[in-house]
């Protein structure tokens, strides 16, 4: 999900951004909120949204039964088959800036397909397999493979399909409901500052309400405008980057009759996209049916995308106008375009229509290289990478993130009682036996598990990202639109 605005963190001497604390252990101007068992040597995960599949896999499962223990744990999640149990009991703590799951009323849905693999190594069976409940349409089995096609905008006539394995089409407030299932969540908790201790071991994420927590890893999982991203690089080198185009994402509910019609052959039942001679895309498709046998109460999503200067914002003032601009676009679309947007309800301008411009931010790109303090801060997701959402790649690559940092740090963390060298919160090499829990091989030992994982992450999310800016501007050009990266590789994970 989205990251948080940055807020001015009120500085207290002695403590300011990015300057060595003398005693991480120890809150400073604010109140402590570690849960003990985890003390320093714990994870903190920056953002509540589609990625809590990053904190199940490195805690360890309490039976559903034992409620007694259940808010003394960090989180209640099992295991991935591969991560022995006592290995993989890392102490995790997520912090969210909104006050509650459901506190934003806009939402949306997304693509998941060769990530579905990595999703499944992530989250326990029991929520894997409820899965299929998170759907736009709950009631349709995913295919094995699912075809998209490309119609002409102006004639309706197939241009091109894409051959999809696994193709799920999730609800994000429904995915993002399993995924925060039993999980230990703060919320209300806006991210303003970090600091970190001389010694190289620990990080403190300072709050907008006053607390603090202190961990050996924080993890920015903030969404595209990541408060924690900003913070590692400033407000100017963080701002994602406007391109050329622009979206209108109207959410409507239709009579009975023609919510049928919107999904009888020759359309697809769930989704269809259709590029346009005159040089805009559109998409339409079910978001939510949760009876299949009440139309009337079915919610379809549709946008036309379109030109627009990066540098500038649109004039019309409010839905209502943004919601006619897509209306007048779509009498140049067949069908099922034309009469998706004409049937739309005035009061669909209401809440069910929000207007953006299309952007991203390059992790690779000269000047957006981040300190990563030796291995205590990092980034996934669209905290790292936002991309624009034209090749149906931003959740893929998240959940990926999520995969590799998490193998990354279960195979790299010591268990309290293990032998070896000082492991505590990455703490230095040497140490005589030191059992306490942490990174193996301390400071360099976490340094280089999130080198690894950031060299990867950074590659191969930065390729995404510029791949997804050219197919966007090829879809929007009829002269290329062939020859873009979603019509000639589909949803691949390499559309090069």
């Amino acid at each position: 999900m989205g990251g948080t605005n940055i807020v001015k963190f009120l500085k207290s001497p002695g403590l300011q951004r990015g300057v060595a604390m003398e005693d991480s252990n120890l809150a400073m101007n604010g109140t402590m909120d570690a849960d003990s068992s985890g003390g320093s040597n714990k994870i903190l995960i920056i953002g509540a949204g589609n990625l809590n599949d990053l904190a199940r896999p490195l805690t360890k499962y309490q039976d559903a039964h034992d409620k007694s223990r259940m808010h003394r744990a960090l989180s209640r999640a099992r295991s991935k088959a591969s991560i022995s149990p006592n290995r993989a009991n890392i102490p995790c703590v997520v912090y969210e800036r909104d006050p509650s799951p459901t506190f934003r009323p806009r939402d949306w849905n997304m693509g998941l397909h060769w990530a579905l693999p990595s999703l499944k190594s992530l989250i326990p069976p029991t929520l894997f397999a409820r899965l299929q409940s998170t759907q736009v349409d709950p009631n349709t089995p995913t295919k094995p493979v699912e075809t998209l096609r490309f119609l002409n905008g102006k004639t309706g006539e197939t241009m091109g399909e894409a051959q999809i394995e696994g193709f799920y089409r999730l609800r994000r407030s429904k995915i993002r409901t399993l995924l925060t299932e039993g999980l230990d969540i703060r919320w209300s908790k806006a991210i303003i500052d970090m600091t970190y201790s001389s010694d190289g071991r620990y990080v403190t994420a300072h709050f907008a309400d006053g607390t603090n927590d202190t961990g050996c890893l924080l993890v920015g999982a903030d969404g595209p405008r990541s408060s924690v991203r900003s913070l590692l690089l400033g407000e100017e080198k963080a701002k994602t980057t406007n391109i050329d185009y622009a979206a209108t994402m109207c959410f409507a509910k239709y009579t009975r009759a023609q919510a049928r019609f919107l999904r009888l052959e020759p359309f697809h039942p769930l989704f269809q996209c259709a590029p346009h001679p005159d040089g805009y895309f559109a998409w339409f498709g079910l978001h939510d049916a949760p009876n299949e046998d009440k139309p009337e109460d079915w919610t379809f999503f549709a946008y036309i995308s379109f030109p627009e200067p990066g540098g500038e914002v649109s004039e019309r003032k409010n839905k209502a106008e943004h919601l006619k601009h897509q209306k007048e676009l779509a009498r140049g679309f067949e069908e099922p375009f034309r009469s998706a947007f004409e049937w739309m309800r005035d009061e669909e301008g209401g809440t069910g229509v929000w207007y953006g411009k299309m952007n991203h931010w390059d992790p690779g790109e000269r000047g957006h290289g981040w300190d990563n303090r030796r291995g205590r801060v990092t980034l996934v997701g669209d905290a790292a990478h936002p991309m624009t959402f034209q090749r149906g790649q931003g959740l893929n690559h998240a959940v990926l993130d999520a995969r590799n940092l998490v193998s990354g740090v279960e195979a790299g963390w010591k268990r309290s009682g293990d032998d070896g060298g000082d492991g505590g919160g990455g703490g230095g090499g040497g140490g005589g036996g030191c059992r306490e829990a942490g990174f193996e091989g301390g400071v360099e030992g976490r340094e280089k598990v999130v080198g690894k994982y950031e060299e990867e992450m950074v590659r191969r999310g930065g390729e995404e990202v510029r791949l997804g800016e050219r197919n966007t501007r090829m879809l929007h050009d009829w002269e290329q639109v062939l020859l873009s990266p979603v019509m000639r590789k589909g949803l691949g994970k390499d559309g090069r």
